[in-house]
């Protein structure tokens, strides 16, 4: 069982100290929402910052980074300004030493900077230190993601209805960044009339990426080689982002399980609709491929991509070749 912590709070506490400006000198960032996690760090720009970013703001990576470089940015006293900001991303790729050094830092962190380390839920860096340290959490359960949607649509100048939220959660999945590309795409679509229906989703979202990434678990299923990588070049063609790609094959794969449960249950299917917050249109290509999947065969699946997403975030092997042998092994 995990340990609760004192000192971890929400990224929506972390919005109203920042609008207070309470800083703390060291931020341990976790969960699964990047997109929140990246708005969270420009709006610490803005506060500790203002107008001297270019000077102040210093982003390493914890795959290329060194401690000993980490903190040497961290003690450099700012330029026209009051404060520092450094930010390690995938902090728990850095070495043993490396964070055995920064729990020294962080031990007495320099009062004119704010160090963040960006780490995955499951990660625990093993920080001794921890009394300066402010944990938190970008997660989301899913019953706010419906929220964050209209507030990212009403940022964007569109509306957005109960229906359209729905079906984008149900096509796309409950990442907010991959959200938010598709409600950039939606804005422009729907022009001056500015309201997003569930139509309108339909008519881009599913057109665009559900029916590929469909092609792309329906060849899986088939374990049918040579459709999956022409599907998976389809979706590579239209640049689609790997990550973004291993996303939606994830949440295609928990959706399938979703509903293969409940159809089980012999729940109705109006029912069915509701809890999967899917349209009727989207629930039948759900329903089809759950038949093409057993219990057994989504959770090895689903443990693949596991593995294959670690991949993705820490590997020097290019992307797309990581991705062409994940499809490649599912179709195995």
């Amino acid at each position: 069982m995990k340990k609760t912590r004192s000192n971890k709070i929400s990224h929506t506490e972390l919005h109203k100290r920042l609008s207070r400006k309470e800083i703390s000198p060291v931020y341990i960032f976790s969960g699964d929402q990047s997109f929140l996690m990246d708005k969270a760090i420009s709006e610490l720009k803005g506060v500790a910052l203002g107008d001297s970013e270019d000077f102040n703001f210093s982003n390493f990576r914890g795959e290329s980074a060194s401690g000993r470089e980490v903190i040497e940015t961290a003690k450099t006293y700012p330029m026209l300004s009051k404060m520092r900001l450094v930010v390690v991303k995938n902090a728990g790729e850095l070495s043993e030493s490396d964070l055995r050094s920064l729990d020294s830092y962080i031990s007495s962190p320099s009062p004119s900077t704010c160090l963040i380390l960006t780490v995955e839920e499951e990660k625990d860096l093993n920080l001794e230190n921890k009394k300066n340290i402010i944990y938190v959490d970008f997660a989301l359960d899913a019953k706010d993601i419906p929220q964050q949607i209209i507030s990212e649509a009403k940022t964007l100048g569109c509306e957005i209805t109960k229906g359209a939220v729905d079906t984008l959660v149900s096509l796309v999945g409950e990442n907010l960044l991959d959200i938010h590309r598709e409600l950039q795409k939606l804005a422009i679509f729907v022009g001056d009339r500015n309201k997003i229906s569930a139509q309108d989703v339909e008519k881009l979202t599913q057109k665009e990426q559900f029916q590929d990434v469909f092609q792309l678990v329906n060849a899986i299923s088939d374990k049918n080689k040579r459709k999956a990588m022409k599907a998976l070049l389809e979706l590579e063609a239209a640049k689609e982002e790997p990550l973004a790609i291993l996303n939606r094959i994830s949440w295609r794969f928990r959706s399938i399980w979703k509903a293969k449960e409940l159809i089980d249950q012999n729940i109705p299917q109006e029912e069915i609709l509701k809890r999967l917050r899917t349209s009727a249109g989207a629930f039948y290509y759900l329903r089809q491929q759950a038949k093409n999947f057993s219990y057994e065969d989504i959770k090895r699946i689903t443990q693949t991509i596991y593995e294959y997403d670690r991949a993705l975030k820490t590997s020097y092997i290019p992307k797309n070749i990581t991705l062409t042998k994940l499809v490649l092994e599912l179709c195995s």
